[in-house]
């Protein structure tokens, strides 16, 4: 029996005329002021076909402007009368899930044969009739009941069969069916990361996902490794961009998921000087070498830094730029004093750089003054020439 879902409840549609509109004789009451009178009209067939027609107003059929001639309806069909969501369904097609087969999923995360995508431009294209299906920030649910994003009518399918959402990874799909999902005809753990180009499996329809291209990783500038004790211990966290945020919301580059660390806690910040660490005004402190600083501080070496009550070590790889421990030890001319530095707002004191290039000098001194007597030495030699000739001559005579 064909019915209509309106606000999580069902209305069965009767053979002949269901009437749609905000009057008191309506089959399906929707909001209005009772003077619309009827909006649309809703025809069963004795063979259970149905047809939406307008009456009044606007109606749209799955976001497309129903105009003067009726559209057949399918099972899970979206109507808009009035601005209200009607969902059209057919019991011959949304009854009890049947089992076909038990399927194990792995309850691990793993990623799909397709290329990494990043978590935007997500959608899924049917590979039956061609429809193409945008996957909103909140994502999409695919299932046999009505009020399903993707509907997709088969016995085999469950009422929600799985969803699919977007995360800080990519796109990430759940399998909550009784039947399961293949992707890429095999069964796969739940939650799985798709690849782009994947095709996924429900029932007896088939979707291909397409998304953006995930961005090649970045190379991480510095690391947080957790030395706290506990099961965090030896935790490398990378930090990719030169500002990077740290706290327990997902908002940020560097989630720490612990009570002691607020939502909005510091930001590391690589100026040209070097790293810094800047408190966001954080409940239980960021502290820097053992001290909790009031603004900001310079990372200086490998310091110890904490938030709230989880204890990194700071480092800058070998070779990346930026990094105030590399720099200040290769440069032997730079003296910094981390102690004043800590206590004066977090500025460091560079003292005046040594002069180390005299003793080259002193030494480059006497080849220069060698070649200054280098002419005089040709005229010597040619005078004892011009004086052996005159010997030899006078001698022959």
């Amino acid at each position: 029996m064909p019915y209509i879902q309106l606000d999580g409840q069902q209305y069965p549609l009767i053979v002949g005329e269901n009437v749609v509109g905000a009057n008191e004789g309506a089959s399906i009451r929707v909001a209005g002021n009772g003077n619309d009178g009827a909006l649309a009209r809703i025809d069963v067939g004795a063979d259970g076909s149905t047809v939406v027609r307008r009456m009044n107003g606007s109606v749209t059929v799955n976001g497309v402007l129903l105009g003067a001639e009726p559209a057949p309806l399918l099972h899970g069909d979206k109507i808009d009368v009035a601005g209200r969501e009607l969902f059209f369904g057919d019991d011959l097609r949304a009854g009890n899930t049947q089992f076909v087969q038990p399927v194990r999923l792995p309850e691990s995360v793993s990623h799909a044969a397709g290329k990494p995508t990043a978590a935007t431009g997500g959608r899924v294209i049917s590979l039956v009739d061609g429809r193409e299906y945008v996957i909103p920030a909140e994502g999409v649910v695919f299932g046999r009941d009505p009020s399903c994003d993707i509907v997709v009518g088969s016995t085999e399918v469950s009422r929600r069969h799985a969803s699919l959402t977007p995360s800080p990874e990519g796109y990430l799909l759940r399998d909550t069916s009784t039947n399961g999902v293949l992707v890429n005809g095999e069964p796969p753990s739940s939650p799985l990361l798709l690849g782009k180009g994947d095709v996924l499996t429900i029932g007896d329809e088939q979707f291909r996902f397409h998304a953006d291209s995930a961005a090649p990783p970045r190379e991480a500038l510095a690391t947080l490794e957790v030395i706290s004790s506990g099961m965090l211990k030896g935790t490398i966290l990378e930090v990719r961009s030169p500002l990077a945020h740290v706290g327990r919301g997902a908002h940020n580059d560097i989630i720490v998921s612990d009570e002691s660390v607020s939502d909005s806690h510091a930001k590391l910040q690589r100026r040209e000087n070097g790293w810094y660490v800047v408190d966001m005004g954080s409940t239980n402190g960021t502290y820097v070498g053992g001290r909790r600083i009031d603004a900001e501080a310079p990372l200086i070496g490998a310091p110890d830094v904490r938030f709230g009550g989880v204890k990194f070590i700071f480092r800058v790889p070998e070779g990346a730029s930026g990094g105030n421990a590399s720099q200040t030890r290769a440069i032997a001319a730079l003296k910094v004093d981390a102690g004043k530095a800590a206590g004066e707002a977090g500025t460091p004191v560079v003292s005046q750089p040594v002069q180390r290039a005299a003793p080259q000098v002193a030494r480059a001194a006497p080849a220069k003054k060698s070649l200054r007597w280098l002419p005089m030495l040709v005229w010597l030699a040619v005078l004892i020439l011009v004086a052996a000739g005159v010997f030899i001559l006078i001698k022959g005579q």
